[in-house]
């Protein structure tokens, strides 16, 4: 009776110490999961590194039956960044830089050349000297958590930028690495400092997020995804979604940036490959629609202007004439579909004999331009001279006759 008491009381005893070991081994391995999983995730908020040097993109063409080599140097002479002297407008020497390049110098000598293009932006006392010690400064320095931040003064004028994160795109496009010293009224800061700020500030709910989206595409390309600030995760698909899923006309310059990122989008994932193969293929059908879009709408001469998408399922686009005019909105819309084009797929283009007209309808126009239209157009002719060169594989600096460097284009 007793052995039987004892033997039954060592079985419990051991089947106790069996149970409590395997819930301490349960707890541990649960306890184990949960710190790894704690780890993961806290890996994958830790913000992505930026290259240090901008990722190039290439045009895909050199299609001399669209725009001859007489014909693109013709046009580029006489679109010369001419703003030497008084106060150039900020939002002209940025999109005179992402045009010609820092590369380009010009013997004609009220043109600026792309590092005097470049200090105007990124050195506060060639802005001073040009504004004028009374003018607010362009350059905004400042220091968050204990990280120096930098950011553009937009949207306040003609010594601002016209656009959210368009002088940080335009300085990525031309090749300005992240560790690019920038003089600021506080002191010397890297470039790295403006693509924090984009990257603290960013939000797919923002109004203007086009060109941040080529902001991160040119120092971000490898990263296949990341988290903002607020706690969402961004990813290329996300922001292919966000930029397809507006009016198509809405937006700055009606819309054609966002094509422009989705173009060069398509770019990037043929080497990363992050896209998802169904959104790969929406942007594909997205942009075969735009497509199908605009050569319907082209008019006989060959421009497209603020009606160019046609209707859509709410009803016809209303007529919106900018300030500059109807031919403002002509160049503004032709130079910016001719522009995205030249990076987009051959499956996407539109018949040749479309490009061709729209590209004469552009070089005919810019022959027929007085030097104070040219003044007043000249962001948009930026656009649509920058266009022409891309259709010929070209920079603009190497096709204008006295300049040193001989090359083939990038972006």
């Amino acid at each position: 009776m007793n052995d039987n008491n004892f033997s039954s009381g060592g079985l419990r005893r051991g089947a106790v110490s069996v149970a409590m070991v395997t819930q301490l081994l349960l707890a541990g391995v649960t306890a184990g999961w949960g710190i790894h999983r704690y780890q993961v995730i806290q890996d994958e908020k830790t913000p992505p590194q930026p290259v240090l040097e901008p990722k190039r993109y290439e045009p895909r063409y050199d299609r001399p039956e669209i725009v001859s080599d007489e014909q693109l140097q013709r046009v580029l002479l006489k679109l010369q960044p001419r703003l030497r002297g008084g106060k150039p407008q900020i939002d002209h020497v940025d999109h005179a830089l992402r045009f010609w390049g820092v590369e380009a110098k010009f013997t004609d000598q009220d043109s600026l050349s792309g590092e005097e293009l470049r200090r105007l932006l990124l050195d506060h006392r060639s802005f001073a000297g040009a504004w004028g010690q009374k003018t607010k400064p362009f350059l905004l320095p400042q220091t968050r958590d204990d990280v120096e931040l930098l950011s553009f003064r937009t949207k306040s004028g003609a010594a601002t930028a016209s656009h959210v994160d368009h002088t940080l795109a335009a300085l990525a496009e031309c090749g300005t690495p992240l560790d690019y010293p920038v003089l600021t009224p506080k002191g010397e800061l890297p470039l790295r400092a403006a693509f924090d700020q984009t990257f603290r500030e960013f939000s797919l709910n923002q109004v203007e997020y086009e060109w941040s989206s080529l902001v991160f595409l040119h120092y971000l390309p490898h990263a296949a995804s990341w988290f903002t600030t607020e706690g969402q995760r961004v990813t290329w698909d996300l922001l292919a979604d966000r930029m397809m899923r507006q009016r198509l006309a809405h937006g700055v310059c009606y819309g054609q940036h966002r094509l422009h990122a989705l173009a060069l989008l398509l770019i990037a994932d043929e080497e990363h490959h992050w896209l998802s193969a169904e959104t790969r293929q929406r942007i594909i059908t997205h942009l075969k629609d735009i497509t199908h879009r605009l050569v319907a709408a082209q008019h006989d001469d060959g421009y497209w202007d603020e009606r160019w998408p046609g209707d859509e399922s709410d009803g016809p686009q209303a007529e919106h004439v900018g300030p500059l005019g109807a031919m403002g909105n002509r160049l503004l819309v032709t130079g910016h579909t001719l522009e995205w084009w030249a990076f987009a797929p051959a499956e996407v283009l539109p018949p040749e004999e479309k490009l061709s007209l729209a590209a004469q309808w552009l070089i005919h126009t810019i022959d027929d331009l007085s030097e104070s239209e040219v003044r007043r157009y000249y962001t948009f002719l930026t656009h649509a001279g920058r266009s022409l060169a891309l259709w010929r594989s070209r920079r603009p600096a190497d096709v204008v006759t006295g300049l040193s460097h001989v090359g083939t284009a990038s972006n």
